[in-house]
């Protein structure tokens, strides 16, 4: 009987927490099917400006070596892949150059970008690109660990509260916070739980000291004030969690919070101007029932949903997707 191989995937990262864990996402949802070999390359823009001739000239560049080398300096390693797949606009240009070089198909997760959608063999969204290559998928890719719901929790209710901060077309100042934090002491009380609160790098310590201020200490059973002392705890926090309360900034922190399958309320500063493809993506999760969307201002006064819409297998959607296209050269 004929050894079947594991299936050689180079995953290209820039580095992005975010972007690396839609990767694995992907590679992880293939894995729950088949044998795999993952190999990841780093990659860093050496020179923006071949970088936007090369989006432009992509249909056209069949000297991929080169352009390789004057975008990122990087020289392919050794091997033959079965898979490309990245996540980030600046490994666009590689998982298309490199699929071309190997003749393998490749995979992405996000937005094009401008790029040539004929240069990828298929794209994940939450949202409709509109091209022949798109799948649209009903949540983002998530490392594999995080894509099943969590078992229910135990003990005292407690709220978890996931805190981002400025970016992304979202400004918070002094108000939110503060309207932020009584309007969670405020749910709190009315729920009978304490919070579980961790914030994160972008929220800073003025933020924070807001924030901190706003809340009694006797409703925090738990919190991580990133600027003072660091702890990775969300996965934790959601699951002792029966209900979750996230900022909108960020929405890798959003979809992680809906695949715990908990009631989600996300929350949204006064000034919040997200791109057309994350609100759209946010909308999207309220129509299908997985979120409730809220601005902070009036944050005491919302009902947690009740959970009626099951998390969807987005991993076996995945893995059904790619191993449709590598079901003609896999061993």
């Amino acid at each position: 009987m004929e050894e079947v191989r594991p299936l050689a995937i180079w995953l290209l990262s820039d580095g992005a927490p975010g972007h690396l864990s839609q990767s694995r996402g992907i590679v992880d949802a293939l894995a729950t099917r088949r044998m795999v070999e993952t190999r990841t390359i780093e990659l860093k823009i050496r020179s923006p400006f071949w970088k936007r001739l090369g989006r432009l000239l992509l249909p056209r560049i069949r000297d991929t070596d080169t352009w390789l080398r004057r975008i990122y300096g990087l020289t392919p390693p050794a091997g033959q892949p079965a898979l490309i797949v990245s996540s980030g606009a600046n490994t666009l240009l590689a998982n298309a150059l490199l699929a071309r070089r190997y003749g393998v198909p490749n995979v992405y997760s996000g937005t094009l970008k401008g790029y040539d959608p004929a240069a990828f063999a298929r794209v994940f969204t939450v949202v409709p690109l509109g091209v022949a290559c798109n799948h649209v998928l009903p949540l983002p890719p998530v490392p594999g660990e995080l894509a099943r719901p969590l078992p229910p929790p135990t003990g005292e209710p407690r709220i978890a509260v996931l805190v981002g901060g400025d970016g992304a077309g979202y400004v918070f100042k002094e108000a939110d916070w503060r309207a932020f934090g009584a309007g969670l002491a405020a749910l709190a009380r009315r729920d009978g739980a304490r919070l579980l609160l961790t914030t994160s790098r972008r929220t800073g310590a003025v933020a924070e000291a807001w924030l901190r201020d706003s809340i009694p200490a006797e409703l925090i059973a738990d919190a991580v004030w990133w600027s003072q002392a660091p702890r990775k705890v969300m996965r934790d926090f959601l699951g002792a969690a029966s209900a979750i309360v996230v900022t909108e900034d960020s929405l890798s922190m959003v979809a992680e919070s809906l695949y715990s399958g908990r009631p989600v309320v996300s929350v949204s500063p006064a000034v919040a101007q997200p791109n057309a493809n994350d609100g759209a993506a946010l909308q999207a999760y309220a129509e299908r029932g997985l979120l409730v969307r809220q601005p902070l201002a009036g944050l005491a006064d919302i009902a947690f949903p009740d959970c009626s819409t099951p998390v969807p297998d987005v991993q076996a959607e995945i893995a059904d997707v790619v191993l449709a296209l590598l079901e003609p050269t896999t061993p």
